[in-house]
């Protein structure tokens, strides 16, 4: 083998890897790039408007991926900076543009149930040997009179799932609501426990410098001042911890909305009133995500029935007319009548797509059931954690009001020498921890509220989300 073979399969695929690199970079910063060698041969095409059209609205990548981040006004109010959220997230977006999808596509299977018009001009040489040419119109005319009724349960298919993609929007927006607003919550609740040991440090402040005096001097109990210097890193850990899932929750926030917020708070009221004290069958059963698959199994039904249908005979009326003009060596023709079709054999196709629109429908079937037990499950769950949320919160205020109480005891008793600093601080931790409990309780008792709104399809509604006419 040659040096220079040598050196070229060792090239060669380096060259192909810089290549691809350079044009997935030129494909990123220009994506029109890929289509240079389409534009030119339409270059000269001046009435080729639709081409022209569809490129210029293409967007490159990077414009794309800048409209990922929400620019929203988080201090406008909180049902607007939620709705805002919600309506621009890119799932939310999606399941929009398939109702609109499926909407298409309905009118287009409608479409089938009327006349359907075509015209052809045929111009040109008709005969080289003859010098023979000239310029022939064809116009054709189709409608299905009767086939068995395939048309229309395709129709009533397509509407059902038109129905189910609809639901399966307003599910979206519930489950995007409960998504940025367990968010918002998350974010108030690390504020919250930042706010509450920052002002417990600067209570403490005099203290933890009293006991480094004492440390520092080595008088007093060695004992306790260990003891009270454990618990005085104990509370600085935590505060560290705390300050670390606020930097995470302040993340996710921003994620989500674009910035923080600094004058509008969680809507507590508002979402707490909205919860019903019972939950009952039809209000499980009216929840949009339920409703989206009892659509799409409705759909698949009709779907099966188009599929049994499929072998039947089909009659359609059609009619044809064909006009020559100048030398042209067509002649003239007029057609009208009535078309039979029917599959004699077909190798067992209809078989198997029966058989794959009957599995179709099982399968949706244990989906339904699947999505009421799951959503049954969250309903229940959440009001059970509500409750216990309640009373835990209950046992957290009377708890710390006895800490309160202990700790400016103590604190007198401190004075003239009845007590000591590790008692009084920690007497200050447990009071921190009961408060900071209390916080905990709350925001867990807010987000159990949020995923039983959002399990029942409330959700959406009770934040200020409207998508009523949105497809009207």
């Amino acid at each position: 083998m040659s040096i220079l073979s040598i050196l070229t399969k060792m090239t060669l695929p380096t060259s192909l890897l810089l290549l691809a690199g350079c044009q997935m970079t030129d494909l990123a910063e220009n994506p029109l790039g890929t289509l240079k060698s389409s534009s030119a041969a339409t270059k000269n095409d001046e009435s080729n408007g639709a081409i022209k059209e569809t490129l210029a609205n293409i967007l490159s990548l990077k414009d794309v991926v800048a409209e990922a981040t929400p620019k929203i006004n988080v201090d406008a109010s909180f049902s607007k900076t939620i709705s805002a959220a919600v309506k621009s997230d890119p799932k939310v977006q999606m399941a929009k543009s398939e109702v609109l999808r499926q909407q298409a596509k309905l009118g287009v299977t409608k479409s089938q149930l009327d006349f359907q018009f075509s015209g052809t001009v045929y111009a040109g040489i008709e005969d080289v040997t003859d010098e023979t040419s000239g310029i022939a119109a064809v116009l054709s005319a189709s409608r299905v009179m009767y086939d068995g009724g395939q048309i229309s349960n395709t129709v009533l298919s397509e509407e059902y799932a038109v129905q189910s993609a609809l639901e399966a929007y307003h599910a979206s927006l519930g489950e995007r609501a409960l998504y940025v607003g367990t968010a918002w919550v998350e974010l108030e609740r690390y504020r919250s426990l930042n706010a509450l040991i920052s002002g417990r440090l600067a209570v403490l402040n005099p203290l933890i410098k009293q006991l480094e005096q004492i440390a520092d001097a080595g008088v007093g109990d060695a004992t306790q001042v260990a003891a009270a210097e454990r618990t005085v890193a104990m509370i600085r850990v935590t505060q560290t911890d705390i300050e670390e899932r606020l930097a995470q929750a302040e993340l996710q926030f921003v994620r989500l909305f674009g910035s923080l917020p600094n004058n509008v708070t969680f809507d507590a009221a508002s979402v707490s009133n909205a919860v019903p004290s019972k939950v009952n069958d039809s209000m499980a059963m009216s929840a949009p995500g339920l409703l989206a698959n009892y659509a799409s199994y409705l759909s698949s039904l009709y779907g099966l029935e188009v599929a049994k249908l499929r072998n039947n005979m089909t009659v359609g009326f059609e009619t044809k007319v064909q006009r020559p003009f100048g030398q042209s060596g067509y002649d003239s023709d007029e057609s009208v009548g009535f078309v039979v079709r029917k599959t004699l054999y077909d190798g067992g196709r209809l078989a198997s797509e029966v058989l794959t629109a009957q599995a179709a429908v099982d399968r949706q079937k244990g989906v339904l059931k699947d999505v009421y037990r799951s959503g049954r499950q969250a309903v229940e769950t959440g009001m059970q954690s509500i409750s216990s949320m309640e009373k835990a919160i209950a046992m957290a205020k009377e708890n710390a009001q006895a800490l309160s109480d202990e700790i400016a005891l103590l604190r007198k008793q401190l004075v003239i020498g009845q007590s000591t600093l590790d008692s009084v601080l920690s007497a200050e931790a447990r009071l921190y921890d009961a408060e900071a409990k209390e916080i905990n309780f709350t925001a867990d008792k807010r987000t159990s509220q949020l995923t039983v709104l959002s399990a029942i399809g409330r959700l959406s509604a009770v934040v200020g989300i409207k998508a009523e006419n949105e497809f009207k």
